[in-house]
């Protein structure tokens, strides 16, 4: 889930230099930490599907499509924080 794993990489980034690490320190271990964070929570909301059984879920309109897979997760916030992070460098050098 980007709407996970993109605030939470941005905070890290944030947060991570106050502790003195160099720059590409902090870029992998906040990268790490985000796809830590979003299979979490892709794994909490499999299990919150599961265990609410079919009735509550085919009464959302997205209750027929299966959650998305925590590989499908991590794949989709790497792809959002390689994009962000070509931005930056992009706008960094202009």
């Amino acid at each position: 889930m980007a709407a996970v794993g993109l605030p939470v990489w941005i905070l890290l980034l944030w947060l991570l230099p106050l502790s003195g690490m160099g720059p590409l320190p902090c870029l992998t271990l906040a990268t790490a930490l985000a796809v830590v964070a979003v299979v979490l929570v892709e794994r909490r909301r499999a299990r919150r599907l599961r265990a609410a059984g079919d009735g509550e879920a085919a009464a959302s309109p997205r209750g027929r499509r299966g959650p998305m897979s925590a590989p499908a997760a991590v794949a989709l916030t790497l792809g959002v924080v390689a994009l962000l992070v070509y931005v930056l460098f992009v706008i960094r050098a202009a």
